[in-house]
């Protein structure tokens, strides 16, 4: 296989990757409401929506939206930030901590499968190479 095959065959490879069922439901995750929680949970909380907006790829006009639908369900809130009291951070509630965990809980049972398929060592030989993978600096 030519080098240009092979770049083809790896594009087509992810563009299937990433389009599969289990995948799209996420890659939908991670840019919803799910995301929003799971980075106030696991990564840092109290941040402003400006944040979240840039951690998480998504436009602004996408981040209200899922703010006002978490903090109308009480998983999140905005609070005054303690430095300037013009600014809003976005801070998770009680709620939000458990629906986040259970959230997690739920995508790694979808995961279990293709882990006993591959088993440990191609699992974390997979994990190896997909950080490889996006430690590349495509388009740069």
């Amino acid at each position: 296989m030519t080098e240009e095959n092979l770049g083809e065959s790896l594009y087509n490879l992810l563009a299937e990757l990433w389009n599969c069922r289990q995948n799209r439901k996420v890659l939908d995750s991670i840019r919803g409401e799910y995301g929003v929680l799971r980075y106030l949970a696991y990564v840092e909380d109290r941040v402003s929506a400006g944040r979240l907006t840039e951690q998480l790829h998504v436009v602004p006009g996408r981040m209200t939206d899922i703010l006002n639908s978490l903090e109308n369900k009480d998983l999140v809130e905005r609070r005054a930030d303690h430095e300037d009291r013009r600014r809003v951070q976005v801070c998770i509630t009680p709620k939000g901590k458990t629906q986040a965990k259970k959230l997690r809980e739920e995508i790694s049972k979808e995961y279990q499968g293709m882990f006993q398929v591959l088993g440990r060592e191609d699992t974390l030989e997979l994990i190896r190479l997909l950080k490889i993978v996006l430690a590349y600096p495509a388009g740069e």
